[in-house]
């Protein structure tokens, strides 16, 4: 019975590491959006944003919003989550220093959590 309790705990683990990396990046790119809203609004046409960069922004939100909607499934055991938060982990790696470390502990606690249910 313990044995289960670590499995659940490991998924559950993952799934929050999932979370904070979404709130993370939502935070992150809240304050870029701000700052360019001010330094737009406040210079001249020159230091205008281009539509390369706002669409940009939206795929990076979209991922934020992936990694939310991954999290929750994966703390409801949704099996396609598993590979799903595996694959968003390994993108996370890209991201030095902060997404490698949390990259890695993902990875370890589903790998970890796998052989659930």
């Amino acid at each position: 019975m313990k044995e289960t309790n670590a499995v659940s705990s490991n998924t559950q683990n993952a799934a929050r590491l999932l979370a904070i990396l979404g709130w993370l990046l939502f935070f992150i790119i809240g304050t870029v959006i701000a700052s360019v809203l001010v330094v737009s609004y406040m210079g001249q046409e020159a230091e205008r944003s281009t539509p390369l960069f706002w669409f940009t922004i939206i795929a990076i939100v979209c991922l934020g919003l992936i990694l939310l909607m991954t999290a929750n499934s994966l703390k409801r055991h949704r099996h396609w989550a598993r590979y799903v938060g595996g694959f968003l982990a390994v993108v996370s790696l890209i991201a030095f220093p902060v997404g490698t470390v949390m990259g890695l502990f993902i990875l370890s606690y589903l790998h970890k959590g796998w052989n659930e249910l």
